[in-house]
Parts: structure tokens; sequence; C-alpha cells
């Protein structure tokens, strides 16, 4: 029970950090570009995690190791192909995310961005998991929710065709990590991710031709560090661990109120404002992901089971 309370805290608190971070990404390209930005914040949170690791590791006077506990070969074999798989997502998911916020705004980012947590049992299917009218019913309200949002679908641009691939993204992200996290270190694989996601988006900003300023860099070094340190660093591996004690429906409930708190960041820090046609749009997708989340009624001798 303690530990689902303090799952369920440590999503909520990442929600929290992950909504204000879209205000955070979208100031944060004043000064530099979308790769750029994306690999500056994967590299500090490797720093960040780094330092966690040893701190972690000198508190339990168990020797400093990048293994940890870790004997086998097959066990770090399995944080690795982990840590890789989830570097992949993370790096294709942050790149959309963040190339869309050069067109749209934060609150619309993160309600269109919010869309994974009807993904995800949709893959579900891929998975042989069964479905629910509840989540047919929350599918064609985040349709509908998106229609309004977007405005129509011939003004659906650039941006929000990102977040929206953004969204397919974290829905496979969110499936690699409920498969190795429960298994896994979650700082340490959350710290292999990171490594793999700067080792990605480094060059690929490079070879984009993207200009890595030391001007821009520290008028943005604010940004770049609630979004690697916090954002990425804190908030990810806080998911991690909630995904390790928390079922997977509760774990998407929490997260929707990311949707939420990115609106309300956009409207503090960068005084956005949404139509009253965009914001009937994120109380309709809100609806939408909560319907989704109606738990599949177990039937008789049989094991309970989720729509995720």
């Amino acid at each position: 029970m303690i530990q689902k309370f303090w799952g369920c805290f440590a999503m909520v608190f990442a929600t929290v950090i992950w909504g204000f971070a879209f205000s955070a990404q979208s100031s944060g390209m004043a000064f530099m570009g979308p790769l750029t930005f994306t690999a500056l914040r994967s590299i500090i949170a490797v720093f960040s995690l780094i330092a966690v690791i040893l701190i972690l590791d000198l508190c339990r006077k168990k020797g400093v190791s990048f293994w940890g506990g870790l004997n086998t070969m097959e066990e770090k074999l399995f944080l690795i192909r982990g840590g890789i798989f989830c570097g992949l997502a993370v790096s294709a998911a942050s790149v959309c995310q963040q190339w869309g916020l050069k067109f749209i705004s934060a609150g619309k980012t993160g309600f269109l961005t919010a869309l994974y947590i009807v993904i995800v049992p949709l893959l579900g299917i891929l998975f042989k998991r069964k479905t629910t009218v509840a989540l047919w019913i929350g599918v064609f309200l985040a349709l509908g929710g998106s229609y309004l949002l977007c405005g129509s679908v011939s003004s659906v641009g650039p941006g929000e065709c990102l977040v929206i691939g953004c969204a397919f993204l974290y829905s496979i992200h969110i499936l690699v990590i409920d498969h190795y996290a429960p298994r896994c270190d979650c700082v340490r694989l959350s710290c292999i991710q990171f490594i793999v996601a700067s080792l990605l988006t480094v060059p690929v900003s490079l070879m984009a031709g993207e200009i890595w300023s030391i001007e821009g860099i520290c008028k943005a070094m604010v940004y770049l560090l609630f979004c690697g340190a916090g954002s990425s660093a804190i908030a990810f591996t806080l998911q991690m661990v909630c995904q390790k004690y928390v079922h997977p429906v509760t774990a998407s409930l929490l997260m929707s109120l990311e949707s939420v708190f990115a609106v309300l960041g956009g409207y503090l820090f960068l005084k956005e404002r949404l139509s009253l046609r965009e914001l009937l749009g994120c109380a309709v997708i809100l609806a939408a992901i909560l319907i989704s989340q109606i738990p599949l009624p177990a039937g008789k001798g049989e094991k309970k089971e989720l729509s995720q």
C-alpha cells in the first residue's frame, strides 16, 4: 500500500514537471533549434542521473558500480536492451514534440501529446489484449476533441502532425517501460535511455546544420536545466518508478494531468490563450482519456483484465 501511494505521488509530481516543461521547451527554442535543444537536455539528463546513481550507491555503502546489484550477464544485457529501446522511443518522441512546438502553442501540444493515453490500450490489441466499449468511446471522443482543438481537418498543419506522431511514439515508450522497468533499476534504465538519446540527437543536430552557440546555450540554460534535469532525468525516472508499483490504468489516469498543467503553464508563463472551441476540444480529449481507462469487468472464473 505504501509503495502504491508513493508511486502515485511520484506520477503526479512527474506530470506537474512535464506540464510546465512545455512552456520551457517553447521558450528555449528562441535561442536554438529543436534538435539542439533535445540533444542538450538529453546530455544534462545523463549527467544528472549519473550523479543520482553515485549518491545512491554511496548512501547504500555497497560500492559504486554502474551495474548496481546486477551480477549475471543476462541481467546486464536485459538492462542494456531496455535502455536502448527506451532511448530510441524517447529520442524520436522528444524530437517530434520539440519540433511541433515551433508551430503550435504549449497548451495545445500538451493535450495532443496526452492522446498517448488513448493510444496505449489500442496498441495493446496487437498483443491480443481485450478492449472495452469504453475504450472505443474514448477513441471517438479523442478524435472529436482533436478536431475541435486543431480547428478542422484542413487546418491540421505540420505542428499538429508532429505532436500526434509524438503521442504514438510515447505510447511505444510506455509499453517498453512496462516490459523492462519491473526487472530493472529504474535510475540506471533511465540513464541508459538518455545516453542513447544523446548519441542519436547530437550528430543529427549537427548534420541538420543547427548552430551550437555558447551565447544561445547560456541564454537558454534555465530552460535546458529544467527540461534536462527536471523533465527528463527526474520525471521520466519517476514514471518508471510509478509503473513498477502502480497499475497501468492508474498510472495512465494520473499521467492525463500532464495536459492540464501544460495549458496552465502556457497561460502563466507564455500568456497563451485558447479559444472557446479549443478549450472545448481540451475538455473532450480529457473526457476521452478518463473514459478510455474504465476497466474491463472480469468474467466468471476469469482473472480480471483491464483495457490496458
